[in-house]
């Protein structure tokens, strides 16, 4: 948040009087949670994406009950008020439940070592116990890590913000535990088994989406097809906005994508067999949306002025401010057809208590709400409908600043609904769960919904439902491109992820296929071709290109670089096809394709340097010189590697008489000699002895 202010201690307090400073800064300055009592109340929100996430400043308990707690002993509970206020100004996130417990842990450590909850105690002793309560507490190894993450902030904390100056280092001592992808425990085995969906499930979601016909399968199976043509966070979706579509420079399709945990805006690319699909799914869901979009964008424009619909049934010229009857009520909000019709058999007075008693008024608290100071006016239920659907960050999205109503997935309240009507004056964004129902069933429900299988009629290959989260698309995505040798840089960016790292959690091939890969470069004698070394992820070396020196190639869109850099920058300004240090390789992956791409670009500018030249432009000769030149050579490359009778794995250079040195180029153009006559070489035991260096 850009208003926070941040706490700055200073060196000449004592650690009290910062202590003091900084509770004073976070109690009076500071307003995040004063909608939810501020200071005065121990339990605080965070609202995230649909979530609810507690915050309570109580004791440790082994049951938890928001309804009956003791809470902290000041004076650590202003200081854990204080930090917590203070970090969620900063940034809020959902991680805060392990703040919260971090800052448990290290009260009733200061209380079991020097029976006072004040943070300026905390020391050596406080630390040791902190250590046996966190391992007596928490079992899991995970969980453990991630609390003992937060300890070792808070305590940094404590000493950056010289509360605690002196206090000793605190290292977190629980290793984080390696990615369950990775481990070999039985559970591991049993989760890795059923975590990477099969091709019979992908290739339902895939037909769910090509026989989709109602509204509701329609919006659902677009929304899971714009998470399999690339992996991506079912909780991303919502920063999608109607615009996202991107066309590239070579005609490529992307999508503009929000991908969280740190990385950002980003453009995902579209696979060519998959543009048709993901261009009509960004059709539907514009459809399916727009009247939500409609309804958030008049929200905003017109906050005291009810979105007028086709249910309601008032004249045009009906006063905002004018008291509404049962009946009028009931068709402005949407109630079913049966209730509305109800009212009017049963001929009772329709501004009567009798009548608003009919449509609920008595089990229902938000018209209560309403009809607590008499019957409402369109005026009021437009104030409520704004405060209802609004988030937190209204009236844009969450992480990303575009408007609510260019969101291309916002949907109306009890859209597709099978016992409600829908309210044609609200919007909302899905939400993960809600997502991850129509891809498995809940069994924990009494009468759980149909799943988008289930309506489908889509069984699993052994004749059970099938059951699948929208997080197990992204692992099945990042898998297979694993088993195609994706470098793993490219499968980062490909799915969002801020670290490298990370891939390793979404890596589900099986032991037999990882020990088939390690056979696979142990199985050659020698060393393998430039070719098979890229097919394998290895580096390939400049003398497996023919060069005579120590080095490693560079990775380029067309083939490999072999420029030492060491040595001096490149010149070439991206020129690779024209480069004597760049080399083709056939059968290199994707290279061709790129090339021919290029090759179509430099065509139409050398065409219209034609033109240009033909209408007399000046200069224009120049750049028709300059680019057929350049694209005789591009050209030249593509056919040679489409050629058949150029061997797979075969190296293409550049002639080094077309790319002459600037050395070389000021020689020629004097007239003087570029190369060595044989008399002007020197043996090598005549160039140590003139050096010196006989006896080295």
């Amino acid at each position: 948040m850009s208003n926070v202010i941040h706490f700055q201690p200073k060196d000449e307090l004592t650690a009290k009087e910062n202590l003091e400073s900084f509770i004073v800064h976070c109690r009076d300055k500071l307003t995040l949670y004063d909608d939810q009592g501020g200071w005065q109340s121990n339990n605080w929100k965070h609202e995230q994406k649909g979530r609810s996430i507690a915050m309570t400043f109580s004791k440790y308990r082994e049951v938890s009950n928001p309804a009956n707690f003791d809470p902290l002993e000041e004076p650590f509970l202003s200081f854990a008020k204080s930090y917590i206020r203070y970090n969620q100004s900063i940034k809020a996130v959902s991680s805060v439940t392990n703040k919260m417990v971090a800052l448990r842990l290290i009260h009733d450590a200061l209380f079991e070592v020097h029976d006072d909850a004040d943070i300026l105690r905390v020391d050596g002793l406080v630390l040791i116990k902190v250590n046996e309560l966190t391992t007596i507490r928490i079992t899991n190894d995970d969980r453990r890590n991630k609390v003992g993450y937060q300890i070792q902030i808070l305590l940094d904390f404590i000493r950056d913000k010289r509360f605690e100056p002196t206090l000793q280092a605190w290292v977190n001592p629980w290793p984080k535990v390696g990615a369950k992808a990775e481990r070999t425990d039985k559970e591991s085995i049993e989760w890795q088994d059923t975590r990477c969906p099969s091709m019979h499930q992908m290739l339902a979601l895939a037909d769910s989406f090509a026989k989709a016909d109602t509204q509701e399968d329609k919006y659902w199976s677009s929304i899971v097809a714009l998470l399999m043509f690339a992996p991506g966070r079912g909780g991303e979706l919502s920063e999608l906005t109607i615009d996202c579509i991107h066309r590239g420079e070579n005609g490529a399709l992307g999508v503009r994508w929000y991908a969280k945990k740190g990385f950002g805006h980003t453009i995902k690319w579209v696979p060519k067999d998959l543009e048709e699909t993901v261009l009509e799914a960004h059709r539907r869901l514009m459809e399916i949306g727009q009247p939500a979009r409609d309804a958030a964008r008049f929200a905003y424009n017109n906050p005291d002025t009810f979105l007028p619909h086709e249910e309601c049934c008032t004249s045009h010229d009906f006063s905002e401010n004018k008291k509404l009857n049962a009946y009028e009520f009931a068709c402005a909000m949407n109630f079913s057809r049966s209730t509305v019709d109800g009212l009017l058999y049963k001929n009772i007075d329709l501004k009567s208590d009798e009548a608003w008693d009919y449509i609920g008024e008595k089990r229902t608290k938000w018209i209560q709400k309403l009809r607590s100071n008499g019957s409402p006016t369109y005026t009021a239920l437009a104030r409520y409908t704004l405060e209802e659907y609004k988030n937190s960050s209204w009236p844009n999205l969450q992480s990303i600043e575009r408007p609510m109503w260019e969101s291309l997935v916002l949907i109306r309240d009890r859209e597709f609904h099978n016992q409600f009507s829908v309210r044609s004056f609200s919007w909302r964004l899905p939400t993960v769960n809600e997502l991850n129902a129509q891809l498995a069933i809940r069994d924990k429900h009494k009468n759980p919904p149909k799943t988008l299988f289930q309506r489908m009629g889509y069984k699993d290959e052994d004749g059970s439902e099938i059951r699948l989260t929208s997080h197990q698309i992204r692992v099945w995505l990042s898998t297979n491109a694993e088993r195609g040798g994706m470098d793993a840089w490219q499968l980062a960016r490909w799915a969002g992820r801020a670290r490298i790292n990370d891939n390793r959690h979404y890596d589900l091939r099986t032991s037999e296929e990882r020990e088939q890969q390690a056979r696979s470069v142990m199985e050659f004698n020698e060393r393998p071709t430039a070719l098979q070394a890229i097919k394998l992820n290895l580096p390939v070396s400049y003398k497996d290109l023919g060069l005579n020196r120590i080095g490693v190639a560079d990775v380029t869109e067309y083939g490999m670089c072999t420029h030492d850099y060491a040595m001096s920058p490149c010149t070439k300004g991206g020129e690779c096809m024209t480069c004597k240090e760049h080399v083709c390789i056939k059968g290199m992956p994707n290279t061709l394709e790129s090339i021919i791409r290029l090759e179509d670009q430099v065509e139409s500018q050398f065409k219209k340097a034609e033109r240009d030249e033909v209408s007399g432009h000046f200069g224009a000769n120049r750049w028709v010189t300059h680019l057929s030149w350049k694209l005789a050579h591009i050209r030249t490359q593509r056919i040679l590697l489409e050629s058949e009778d150029t061997a797979e794995g075969a190296i293409l250079w550049i002639p080094p008489d077309h790319d002459p040195s600037p050395v070389k180029r000021a020689l020629a153009q004097n007239d003087l000699q570029i190369t060595a006559n044989s008399e002007d070489y020197v043996e090598e035991s005549t160039l140590t002895s003139l050096l010196g260096i006989e006896n080295a």
